[in-house]
């Protein structure tokens, strides 16, 4: 009896301490990714900060074979930014290949190219998975969608568009937001 008591303190315990590593913590991406999206920043962002953190916060495949979305957040002035990165993998190599697009609002979207195939790209902060669908369209009504959102803290949903698209004339895109019940969310309460 007493050897159980013992063996299941020391399971417990065990248990307990791998919970708290700080590495279990920490995202798995691999390191190149954060550096290489602080190379780019640095480089391409006159806003950029390099004196506060840049955390990646997610990390998607898109709907194109080899390519991933990486999210993440900085603080170019006093608030926390909301940012986008592509990456195309090679051979377990990660290459940024574009994005550096980002908002201090809580919903990003913009319309892109991955591999000559124009898609819309919605991404953003879902703090306690209050969202569930945003309705997204442009003035014509030509290019709406309905795009559903996973449960979780970020999200990132790909809307492939049809191939003769010209993404320049499908500004500005709309966005509402809907939430339990299929209940509109106001836009200030959504997205900022």
């Amino acid at each position: 009896m007493r050897k159980c008591i013992v063996s299941l303190f020391t399971i417990a315990l065990l248990l307990n301490l791998i919970a708290c590593l700080p590495s279990s913590a920490k995202t798995t991406y691999p390191d190149t990714i954060e550096r290489q999206v602080i190379d780019n920043l640095k480089e391409k962002r006159t806003d950029f900060d390099s004196s506060k953190p840049v955390n990646i916060v997610k990390m998607v495949k898109t709907p194109k074979k080899h390519y991933y979305i990486v999210l993440f957040t900085f603080s170019p002035y006093h608030t926390e930014h909301l940012g986008d990165a592509i990456f195309k993998k090679e051979k377990d190599r990660y290459t940024f290949v574009g994005g550096l697009a980002s908002t201090d609002q809580n919903i990003n979207n913009y319309a892109m190219y991955l591999n000559n195939v124009p898609y819309n790209l919605v991404y953003g902060f879902n703090e306690e998975s209050r969202i569930k669908t945003l309705r997204l369209f442009t003035l014509d009504k030509k290019s709406a969608y309905t795009a559903p959102i996973k449960k979780g803290t970020y999200f990132v949903h790909f809307k492939k568009l049809p191939r003769n698209t010209n993404i320049e004339k499908m500004k500005p895109f709309y966005i509402d937001c809907y939430g339990k019940g299929n209940k509109q969310i106001p836009w200030a309460e959504c997205a900022e």
